[in-house]
């Protein structure tokens, strides 16, 4: 029996190129969506930061996961705020510091990229056989959290 090993770069490779692929089929959809949003890539970013802190971020705590000043970073939130897709309020314990979270346009902002990418994602693997499907589900499975355990996720 031959035996059919592939390298850890070699199969990174593959995935690199699986996901390339992924992403050029979803994109158009994406991109119809933050254009519709009126959306900056960094603000695109800010919606996924914050859908994914486990608590409503200060803006400087913001500024540091973009990767932009503070007064960059505030500008985006601010255009955000005027659109309803972040909400802004004083914290509790400090009056001088502000608390960034999404709202609920917000939430559903990603919802609805996140349903693109699973739409373009869908149409990729739609040409592989039932066969083909369970291999590939059961190869991701041990890469992926535990749906019991990942917020937002169901069995």
């Amino acid at each position: 029996m031959q035996e059919n090993s592939v390298s850890s770069a070699e199969l990174a490779a593959q995935i690199t190129s699986f996901l390339m692929s992924a992403m050029r089929t979803a994109q158009t959809e994406v991109f119809q969506i933050v254009g519709e949003l009126e959306l900056s890539m960094t603000q695109l970013k800010i919606l996924h930061i914050l859908d994914n802190s486990d608590h409503e971020l200060t803006p400087s705590e913001l500024a540091q996961f973009v990767g932009l000043s503070p007064a960059a970073t505030g500008r985006a939130v601010d255009a955000m705020t005027r659109t309803g897709l972040v909400s802004r309020r004083d914290d509790d314990a400090d009056r001088r510091v502000k608390r960034l979270a999404l709202t609920d346009a917000g939430l559903g902002a990603v919802a609805r990229i996140t349903e693109a990418r699973i739409a373009g994602l869908a149409r990729l693997v739609d040409d592989l056989d039932d066969d083909q499907r369970a291999a590939l589900s059961s190869a991701l499975a041990p890469l992926l959290p535990d749906p019991s355990t990942t917020p937002g996720c169901s069995s």
